[in-house]
């Protein structure tokens, strides 16, 4: 039985990129489908990281390796590759083992509880080691060249991703477990758990940006940071070792890792069934007569949408996390000082030359505008509709209400935080009123045009035969082109005034910009309003 539920996880796996995009079935005979295309694109991407992570390696790794310290460099992105794949998955966990939609089918089949868990763990160890690997792969390869290649270093680095891939795993489902019972306690999960999440990855950007500020420090204090390592905290050297072929660090870390992962497994095999089977926590509901406003076909609408939304952690943390950028921004710019924006024009005017003197305005735009473009509420919009599409298809409501309220869903939860940020920076840059009041016009018709294009996106690549919501938000292919072609633009935008703009000036180029941009969210808008509101109402599930 254990057999058929990993080919069974396996193959939902293996969905997410072999199905037909609009009816939610395989193609046949041949023809091409959909997920060749999203696999091309997610290989692409995996392999631009994968050099990014390598050029960041190579660049430290030649430094220690000269001084023999390479297992300091392991070290480091051994943190590093635990630290993203933690991240990465921890939040997946929880969806993945404990609010899976068959759970409470398979719990009713005469199968073995550990057969079922066993499973859904190997969903959850596949995105870790994703995730880890991203990191530890070129980390090994890199150390390979620095170094030295024998049959201990090739052992110790192959084993080494593998254990760091154990270690993300076995930290993603202790903390998915804490997840859990913490939102056993609670009634609204959804708000609490996106919480615990920007706690999270607040966490990380601080003790990222710590980091980065003392490499220098660790790189011109290598040999003393190394020493203080090495006799206070040996089995920190150990891990560090375990990749240059050190047999003893090899079998620590590997011994050590593996009972540690028996303890979870324990604890895990004991707390599943009362945690999957548990409902929220609080007083029962109880009808009491009251008076119903009527309200708009749209304000229905709205609301629909807006209860999806602040119903999903995962629906707020992947699509919505923009928002909260975009808020922290425009907070952390009023405390930067007076000076900051005079000094920044100082810096542009020495590196620059004279003609391209309008450059921190553009510059400042397409900054915004690239917070904005992580905002993608409209893109999965239309795929979470699943397998209940046709409950909002079947009521008498033009098919474009519908699409519209998708789309101020999106401009209603980035209104306050995109306006507020927007006003600030075109207050404190320095340019004339003109180019100020062009940048924030162009920032708000940016924001416009990424939830015009996310619901496009949504609408022509619909993936309505999800079995989890994950997989329509977290793992869409249309999220990640929508948010990816949105950043490129705001990258060509910025790009495009050092190419040729700077000839006609800031003021011409910002006032052409949004023109362009003005054209494009209105034929976007006419596509949606015409063909796009009849293509939605020929989907189906």
């Amino acid at each position: 039985m254990l057999k058929v539920l990993i080919k069974k996880q396996l193959l939902e796996i293996g969905d997410r990129l072999f199905r037909s995009t609009r009816k939610g079935q395989r193609k046949k005979n041949g023809k091409r489908h959909k997920g060749k295309g999203m696999l091309i694109f997610s290989l692409i991407l995996v392999v631009y990281l994968l050099a990014v992570i390598a050029a960041g390696a190579w660049g430290v790794s030649g430094p220690l390796f000269k001084v023999g310290v390479g297992w300091l460099f392991y070290l480091v992105f051994g943190g590093a590759a635990i630290l993203l794949g933690t991240i990465g998955s921890v939040f997946n966990t929880y969806t993945t083992l404990y609010l899976s939609k068959d759970n409470d089918l398979l719990l009713s089949m005469p199968i073995p509880l550990r057969d079922v868990i066993l499973s859904r763990l190997l969903g959850v160890y596949i995105t870790g080691l994703g995730y880890s690997a991203v990191v530890s792969l070129p980390t090994v390869v890199v150390g390979w060249i620095r170094g030295s290649v024998s049959a201990a270093t090739l052992i110790g680095g192959v084993l080494w991703i593998l254990v760091l891939s154990l270690i993300v795993f076995g930290l993603s489902c202790l903390l998915g477990w804490v997840v859990a019972r913490i939102s056993q306690r609670l009634k609204n999960k959804s708000f609490i758990t996106v919480l615990i999440a920007l706690v999270v990855i607040g966490l990380y950007y601080f003790v990222y940006f710590k980091t980065m500020g003392k490499i220098g420090d660790l790189l011109n204090n290598v040999l003393i940071i190394g020493g203080k390592i090495k006799s206070s905290f040996y089995p920190i050297y150990l891990f560090g070792r375990f990749p240059e072929g050190d047999w003893l660090a090899m079998l620590a870390w590997t011994g050590g890792v593996l009972l540690a992962l028996a303890l979870i497994w324990f604890l895990l095999q004991h707390s599943f069934l009362s945690v999957a089977t548990s409902s929220a926590v609080g007083k029962h509901a109880v009808y009491r007569e009251k008076k119903s406003k009527q309200t708009s076909v749209s304000s229905a609408l709205l609301r629909r949408e807006w209860n999806r939304f602040s119903g999903s952690a995962t629906y707020m943390l992947n699509c919505g996390l923009g928002v909260v950028f975009l808020l922290a921004s425009g907070i952390a710019i009023l405390f930067l000082p007076k000076q900051m924006p005079a000094e920044l024009e100082s810096i542009a005017q020495t590196m620059l030359p004279e003609e391209m003197k309008g450059v921190v305005p553009v510059f400042l735009g397409a900054v915004l505008a690239m917070l904005g473009s992580m905002v993608t509420i409209t893109a999965p919009s239309v795929s979470l509709e699943g397998k209940t599409l046709w409950q909002i298809q079947s009521l008498p409501v033009e098919p474009w209400r519908i699409l519209r309220a998708k789309l101020m869903l999106h401009l209603a939860v980035t209104a306050i935080p995109s306006l507020f940020c927007f006003l600030i920076i075109t207050v404190l840059i320095p340019a004339t009123l003109a180019q100020k009041l062009l940048v924030f016009g162009i920032d708000v018709l940016f924001t416009v045009f990424f939830a015009l294009f996310g619901l496009l996106a949504g609408v022509k690549w619909a993936n309505l035969g999800w079995k989890n919501e994950t997989a329509a938000v977290k793992q869409s292919g249309t999220v990640a082109f929508s948010m990816l072609a949105s950043m490129g633009l705001t990258i060509a935008f910025g790009g495009l005034y050092f190419w040729f703009g700077w000839r006609i000036g800031a003021t011409a180029y910002l006032g052409i910009a949004a023109l362009l941009l003005l054209a494009a969210n209105a034929a976007m808008l006419a596509w949606l309003r015409g063909p796009g509101a009849r293509r939605f109402e020929e989907l189906s599930a």
